[in-house]
């Protein structure tokens, strides 16, 4: 298991201005942040130590409260895909993550910038953020497909700053796909009422090049799908596709989907 996370920040001048280090710190916490959600859940609480910090190059070394290190391995092995260059997200990188990363290029301009910034695992250089991180990530993001359609899922978020969306976990994909409602306080209130609930949204669904939800923009409806507990469960004799029992429902339509 990784000994934590390390970010070297170069900065572009002979020292690196406190503001450099103020920024990079916000946009690392930011996208370490929307990764733990898509690994944990909406509930996702997990604090981030630092355990090292040195000056030559500022470099912070960062460790999750959580004992496992999964979010290591998943931002160290998803910032080196994205800076290779790829169509591709890596698994947990959900738009809302690939978002802070684009955002990263303005640690790259201006009076207090950076040269380069490593990010490190174990002593060994994962990858290298620089000045062309926006179009590695637009290359991601612009790499997908949309069309009308719905999913299904657990609503656990809203977001009211900005235009107001809502958060479901994919029923199929277990990832967290953002919905943009209309406006009109009709649809916030109903999005309250159904916090927590398993609930059904329509409306253009973008997803990412490998069949992966990402957003459903302009919705058009959400309702209540989550099944009433008081009437007796279905049972079916029989399932006409042979590969639905052979892997699963969710695993078949993982397949259908076209979803990694």
């Amino acid at each position: 298991m990784a000994d934590g996370l390390t970010f070297v920040i170069n900065p572009a001048a002979e020292y690196a201005p406190i503001a450099l280090l103020e920024k990079s710190l916000g946009d690392i916490r930011r996208l370490l942040r929307h990764v733990d959600e898509a690994i944990y859940g909406a509930s996702a609480q997990t604090q981030w130590m630092v355990s090292q910090l040195r000056s030559s190059a500022p470099t912070i070394t960062l460790q999750p409260e959580r004992g496992n290190g999964q979010a290591i391995e998943v931002v160290s092995y998803g910032m080196r895909v994205i800076t290779a260059g790829t169509d591709e997200p890596p698994q947990y990188f959900t738009e809302q993550a690939l978002e802070d990363i684009k955002k990263m290029r303005r640690l790259f301009s201006g009076k207090a910038s950076a040269k380069s910034i490593f990010v490190l695992t174990n002593g060994e250089r994962r990858a290298t953020i620089e000045k062309d991180i926006s179009d590695k990530v637009s290359r991601i993001l612009t790499a997908g497909y949309h069309n009308l359609g719905s999913l299904e899922g657990r609503l656990d978020a809203i977001n009211l700053h900005g235009p107001p969306t809502v958060t479901i976990w994919d029923r199929v994909t277990g990832a967290p796909v953002r919905c943009r409602l209309p406006k009109g306080e009709e649809w916030i209130t109903r999005a309250k009422g159904l916090l927590r609930k398993r609930v059904l949204v329509a409306g253009d669904v973008h997803y990412f090049v490998n069949g992966a939800p990402r957003s459903i923009l302009d919705v058009t409806y959400l309702e209540d799908t989550s099944p009433d507990p008081s009437l007796p469960r279905a049972e079916f004799g029989s399932i006409p596709d042979k590969r639905v029992i052979e892997v699963g429902a969710a695993e078949w339509l993982k397949s259908v989907r076209g979803v990694s």
